[in-house]
């Protein structure tokens, strides 16, 4: 690629190699990767499919989002059964088959934590890496070099690494994980090692912007050529507990004047020409481990259930909605106090998330009653 392609696509040197790279061992992942912005143009969407297959996990995090969709929380909350149908690998490959046939590129494997699964590498075999891209989040604890590389062996090709405070005792006491810190910063060298495409994610709670602490781990991922993504946190899951961990204006205005200087980006950062602003349905969509399919992994409110309505239509069902569908500068769950008490309002008396397609969003309302 010369160096004017590179400019005109807005890909960095080191962004182009890797891209070279996945065009010689995967051109048909690649081609569909580079079909995005031709898809973009012409009002079409490609959004990262998030895939919740299983919300096990070795943390209890402050923040979780998932909390709510995690059995553990139903048995010691409301003491009842998640009797719904879960999927299963044939569900996924479904997923998969529908998804290329919409150009669809990418898929996140989250959770709950990815790694504690023992179905994994089936996961990622039923996705076929062969024909899309596929990340997988994790909190690093079981992630040391022979995990990393058999990541890589098996088709991963990126890795989202949490961590939540530059200091070591602060982001153990957020994850409720002693010794958490430690096994991060192994993860991040051994996926480096691999080969693994790597970001690290950190939420961001009030006031967290102004910090040292904050700044120095910009400076970290930047000097290490890891990008960092924000994740701002939101009035959902067990943050509905934290209401202080909401950020204000000013904490998002100081994240934007970093992304100046670092190597930081949140879920409203134009990237590569294209500015998506609120990224629900567009940019992203969440399959919970029911089939359900949400526009955003805070927002418990489901567009249709998978083995009930195609990809397509759900997605369509999604760019049709009046608070998902049209482009906005804000974002919706973090931002907009209307859209907000209204979520909350849907989801308080539901046990079971996410609030299915007709009792939540609809084709006939808008979530006012």
């Amino acid at each position: 690629m010369s160096a004017t392609q590179i400019a005109d696509t807005g890909l960095t040197a080191a962004e182009a190699a890797k891209r070279n790279d996945l065009a010689s061992r995967k051109p048909y992942v690649a081609a569909k990767l580079a079909r995005i912005s031709e898809m973009e143009a012409r009002g079409d969407i490609s959004p990262i499919i998030r895939l919740e297959k299983s919300y096990l996990c070795n943390f209890q995090c402050t923040h979780c989002s998932a909390e709510y969709y995690m059995d553990r929380h139903l048995h010691k909350v409301f003491k009842i059964e998640d009797e719904r149908r879960k999927i299963d690998l044939d569900d996924i490959r479904e997923l998969s088959r529908q998804a290329d046939e919409l150009g669809i590129a990418r898929f996140v494997i989250t959770g709950g934590e990815p790694l504690v699964m023992k179905d994994f590498d089936a996961v990622v075999e039923a996705i076929d890496p062969d024909k899309h891209y596929v990340i997988t989040d994790t909190n690093g604890w079981f992630l040391d070099y022979e995990r990393a590389k058999h990541l890589k062996a098996i088709g991963v090709e990126k890795v989202q690494l949490s961590l939540d405070s530059f200091i070591p005792e602060q982001h153990d006491a957020f994850r409720n994980k002693p010794g958490s810190y430690k096994r991060v910063m192994r993860a991040i060298d051994a996926s480096i090692d691999a080969g693994l495409n790597l970001i690290l994610s950190t939420v961001l709670v009030k006031g967290r912007a102004k910090t040292d602490e904050f700044r120095e781990m910009c400076e970290f991922c930047t000097k290490k050529g890891i990008g960092l993504y924000v994740s701002y946190a939101k009035p959902t899951g067990s943050c509905t507990e934290h209401p202080e961990f909401v950020i204000t204006k000013e904490d998002a205005d100081i994240v934007r004047e970093f992304e100046k200087k670092y190597n930081v980006f949140t879920h409203m950062t134009p990237s590569y020409g294209s500015f998506k602003g609120c990224i629900t349905v567009k940019g992203l969509i969440t399959v919970t481990s029911t089939a359900e399919v949400t526009p955003c992994p805070y927002i418990d409110l489901s567009l249709g259930n998978l083995r009930e309505t195609s990809l397509a239509e759900i997605l369509d069902r999604g760019m049709r909605n009046p608070w998902l569908g049209p482009h906005r500068p804000d974002c919706l769950i973090g931002e907009d106090p209307q859209f907000i008490k209204l979520h909350t309002e849907k989801t308080k008396n539901s046990v079971l998330l996410p609030v299915p397609w007709g009792k939540g969003f609809s084709d006939s309302d808008s979530l006012v009653d």
